[in-house]
């Protein structure tokens, strides 16, 4: 990472563009200027947000991106692979302790409530299923009628014959 960043200082000092105008331009603070040029990488608490500076300041520079990028790529994957895995792991518990110490410490109201979205589909099977019911309920009372209406008939037929 020292290499990638003496090369921005290099780059920066030949063009003859000063810290300030860099920090104005890409956003930054001074602090994460002089780490990035020194290459202190300590510095950086995400490397996400670490590898976005490496590319705009590497793409502000006119240096080659694609190089740049994948030497910060080699360097990471070199630099992340001698972590142990303990380490991690431990890194891992004190966020998300950090985290949940954060939510419970949140002024919350009922405008800033996430409430969890409710499913649609439980909605959509009741109707369905609402719809269905109402489908036989009317066939069963058109046959029940129409039953009736022949037996009716029938025994008009009969009763007259009768008399």
């Amino acid at each position: 990472m020292k290499e990638i960043g003496n090369s921005f200082k290099t780059a920066r000092e030949t063009i003859g563009i000063s810290k300030s105008e860099v920090i104005k331009d890409l956003d930054i603070t001074e602090s994460q200027l002089d780490n990035l040029e020194d290459g202190n990488i300590n510095a950086f608490k995400d490397v996400f947000f670490l590898k976005d500076i490496v590319k705009k300041y590497a793409k502000y520079l006119n240096l080659n991106e694609d190089e740049i990028m994948d030497n910060f790529n080699d360097f990471m994957f070199s630099y992340t692979s001698r972590i142990p895995v303990e380490e991690i792991l431990e890194q891992t518990r004190e966020i998300k302790i950090m985290e949940r110490q954060n939510d419970e410490n949140k002024i919350v109201s009922p405008y800033t409530i996430k409430r969890k979205k409710n499913s649609n589909i439980k909605y959509v099977l009741i109707y369905t299923f609402s719809v269905i019911i109402l489908i036989v309920l009317v066939i069963l009372i058109v046959k029940y009628v129409t039953d009736k209406q022949i037996e009716k008939k029938e025994l008009y037929n009969v009763v007259e014959r009768v008399y």
